[in-house]
């Protein structure tokens, strides 16, 4: 490729895939997100083989990613209500501080060997409160960074910072991991390898929050966030005043079930299915990472609104087929395709149904409904990941994968139902338009 190509390839790029980053502002906010969530990953992936290797217990994980997201459940029509009341520049600043300082604690309580499961437990409960702010005004923020126009590309884009930390993220804890198994043997008596490992991961986690900090203190606040009345039920009021949006929502309540608990179905599924160590498990993760990476990138290159229901339609259907794959999968290798083709069509689905959301709401609801959308999110994460988890100590995992696709596929059966529905009304609609302006032309002549 000659240097002309390569140019026009840049500008290209530059003017599809990241045309978001023209505004200064959403540009510094995409950097300090980019290290903040590898940071994230990095510790999700640690603490779920941490606690799997202390307990032996499959359903650990499920509990642990229970308390992170459950008090979203609770406490989300509240941090949406925040988010429409009060600067979002500084509310998203004060979330990312708790988060900061949550990190250090479990960094020092896991460092000198207090962290029983239970503190652990109540660690990331915490960090699921603070979340409950968190998501809902992180949501609402965005579209205050760029013009409406652009709001599709920069939801993409956030998806594609979320999903190459994924990708990254537990790759990045898996090399920790086979560096503290080299270190082992010189390491004081009594020292674990997976401790170890697993307290980098969670330092440099905390660390990972400094970015986003300083990336948010060079932002000014948008514009002034008048206080906005009404109740925190708005959204709620809103999704059921509109069926199409309500309806999305609530199938999106039904993948998630279904489709999220393959993270805590992980680390049971490679060392019983696959026979492997931490460090494949945390390659299994990356490949989904890197299939929601695509995903990502395909959302911000050509996601478009009338590309919206072919998209939700695709990204259900591989989603689907990658889960009954990784249930009849017994190789590493085929495990990771199939891994991959679940963070495909799961964030293709996520982040194109997030982004209708997002256009469609008003700037003075729109906390109140994204917070809903989160909610819808972190409902599902305790049933999916209970039922997971308990369902692979009574079938194992093969079955229990093959029923979460099985569910996945019939929520695209219904979503077909309903967009060809949608798009019935939508004709009949025009076709009444018509009729009404060709009466009222016939009468003036």
């Amino acid at each position: 490729m000659n240097t002309d190509d390569r140019r026009g390839l840049f500008a290209a790029l530059r003017d599809t895939t990241f045309r978001s980053l023209r505004h200064r502002y959403y540009r510094r906010y995409f950097a300090g997100q980019v290290v903040s969530f590898v940071g994230t990953w990095m510790q999700s992936a640690a603490l779920m083989w941490l606690m799997y290797d202390r307990t032996g217990d499959p359903r650990w994980p499920s509990w642990l990613l229970v308390a992170q997201v459950g008090p979203t459940l609770l406490f989300g029509a509240w941090g949406g209500a925040l988010a429409d009341r009060y600067p979002k520049r500084r509310l998203v600043s004060t979330t990312q501080s708790c988060f900061l300082l949550n990190a250090i604690v479990l960094t020092v309580v896991v460092a000198s060997g207090l962290a029983v499961p239970w503190l652990v437990l109540v660690l990331m409960a915490v960090n699921g409160v603070v979340q409950a702010v968190d998501l809902p005004a992180r949501l609402a923020f965005v579209p205050d960074l760029v013009p409406k126009e652009d709001l599709i590309n920069a939801v993409g884009l956030n998806s594609l910072v979320f999903n190459s930390a994924r990708a990254v993220g537990p790759a990045l804890a898996g090399v920790l991991f086979l560096l503290a198994n080299a270190v082992a043997p010189v390491l004081p008596a009594g020292t674990h390898a997976v401790t170890t490992g697993a307290t980098a991961c969670f330092a440099l986690n905390a660390l990972s929050f400094l970015a986003v900090l300083r990336a948010l203190r060079g932002i000014p606040e948008p514009r002034a966030n008048a206080r906005t009345a009404g109740s925190m039920w708005d959204g709620l009021r809103y999704l059921r005043d509109r069926p199409q949006h309500g309806g999305l929502v609530a199938l999106t309540f039904v993948v998630c079930v279904f489709a999220w608990p393959v993270v805590t179905v992980l680390p049971a599924y490679t060392r019983l299915r696959l026979g492997l160590r931490e460090d494949a498990y945390s390659l299994l993760l990356s490949a989904m990472g890197a299939g929601a990476l695509g995903a990502a990138l395909a959302t911000a290159t050509f996601g478009s609104v009338a590309r919206r229901g072919a998209f939700l339609l695709l990204g259900v259907g591989v989603c689907a087929a990658g889960l009954a794959g990784l249930g009849l999968a017994d190789r590493a290798w085929a495990a990771g395709a199939c891994c991959a083709a679940v963070g495909f069509g799961l964030i293709l689905y996520l982040s194109t149904g997030q982004s209708v959301l997002q256009i469609a709401v008003p700037d003075e609801k729109r906390g109140r409904v994204m917070a809903w959308w989160a909610m819808t999110l972190s409902a599902s994460t305790p049933l999916g990941h209970l039922l997971a988890g308990q369902a692979v100590t009574t079938f194992g995992v093969g079955p229990v994968l093959l029923g979460m696709g099985a569910g996945v596929g019939l929520v695209a059966v219904a979503l077909a139902v309903l967009l060809v529905g949608l798009r019935r009304r939508d004709a009949v609609r025009v076709q009444r338009d018509d009729v009404r302006t060709a009466i009222l032309k016939d009468r003036s002549s």
